[in-house]
């Protein structure tokens, strides 16, 4: 029992270990890639694609820039 409770606690840990920023990173690749390999069959298509911390940069001051 005292085991299955350790793993319980464990499994949980692990779990918010994987923050909302790292799955909005992940699927901002993902859709990236997806994207590319649709329009060229290649994954990676566009040397000037911005990071995923360039991208929330700008995405930020846009939004503070609106009234």
């Amino acid at each position: 029992m005292k085991t299955l409770i350790g793993f319980a606690v464990l499994s949980v840990l692990g779990l918010s270990a994987c923050t909302s920023n790292d799955v909005t990173r992940a699927a901002y690749e993902a859709a990236y890639q997806k994207e590319c390999i649709d329009r060229t069959g290649a994954a990676d298509c566009d040397p000037e694609h911005k990071t995923y911390e360039e991208y929330n940069k700008d995405r930020a001051e846009q939004i503070q820039q609106t009234p």
